[in-house]
């Protein structure tokens, strides 16, 4: 085989193993899609168990109050028995029919004529199959067809997919603080002006005994969980990355001193990684015990 021959051939082996790392990147994209619908579709599930009977309740309880007259319990009633029916109707759906991707997969039960019915993928399922597709991409990577700059190009490519995650992790948590401190807040004022009319009895020392009950719980989930330090973190470390990739790419900062793109790339990686091992170790310090996290221990 002359040289020629040898370079052509590991060009081609070259082009097909970036060709099916591009397809294993690609499957894992849809996969992950999946299990973003499928978890959608979980907690759309609990809420409309949730706010089906909740709603019920309030309309009951609306049936009680003496100064609500017929009309006006009928305009709020029928709409509201219908929402209620909407959520029941939800939650049958959704739990019946759980998962997220395309109905391909046959399933154990089968309609009136005899026919398989199909079902989409479970949250496990697509778990599953996102581990199997990242393992594979790990020994595509490291069966010796790249070498060590083009993985660390292929690491460069994924430090946007961590940015994106990092800011979802980060939002979500924010969610759950703002809830949890809308809770603390509203309920707090609530309690202390419900309280100054409640001396008589009745049921306003009730609802005065619910509003607290729920303060008092929104503030242990957060002296607990630490939801505002969590994404704080989490988007404090995905701006830092960002910052990286925007530096290195106009060739500024640390990058400005480096010869070669090569030099600059093992930089980037270099700092990257520090920055994700910062943050793990950062998570490590929240899941911590607070008598051990106070005293800085891991």
């Amino acid at each position: 085989m002359t040289a020629a021959t040898q370079t052509q051939a590991e060009k081609a082996a070259a082009l097909a193993a970036n060709a099916k790392l591009l397809g294993l990147n690609a499957e894992i994209r849809e996969y992950e899609h999946w299990a973003v619908v499928a978890k959608r579709r979980r907690r759309l599930s609990i809420a409309s168990y949730a706010l089906g009977p909740a709603l019920f309740l309030v309309l009951y309880a609306l049936l009680w109050l003496p100064w609500l007259d017929r009309y006006a319990l009928i305009a709020v009633g029928v709409p509201g028995f219908i929402i209620a029916i909407t959520f029941g109707i939800a939650a049958y759906h959704l739990t019946r029919h759980p998962g997220g991707g395309p109905k391909n997969v046959p399933s154990e039960r089968t309609d009136r004529l005899g026919k398989t019915v199909v079902r989409r993928r479970s949250e496990g399922e697509i778990e599953l199959l996102i581990a199997t597709k990242r393992d594979a991409r790990k020994l595509q990577v490291a069966d010796g067809t790249f070498d060590q700059n083009t993985r660390r190009l292929i690491y460069k490519d994924e430090a946007y997919t961590e940015i994106e995650r990092l800011r979802g992790d980060s939002k979500r948590y924010r969610h759950v603080n703002n809830i949890l401190q809308g809770i603390l807040i509203i309920g707090s004022i609530s309690a202390t002006a419900a309280s100054g009319v409640s001396s008589s009895g009745g049921p306003v020392r009730w609802i005065v005994l619910g509003v607290t009950l729920a303060v008092g719980i929104s503030s242990g989930f957060m002296g607990y969980y630490k939801y505002k330090e969590r994404s704080f973190y989490l988007q404090q470390t995905a701006d830092a990355i960002e910052h990286e990739w925007e530096a290195f790419e106009v060739g500024v900062g640390r990058y400005k001193y480096c010869d070669t793109e090569e030099i600059a790339l093992k930089e980037f990686v270099e700092e990257v990684h520090r920055l994700k091992s910062e943050q793990r170790k950062r998570q490590q310090n929240l899941e911590q015990p607070p008598e051990t996290r106070n005293t800085g221990e891991l």
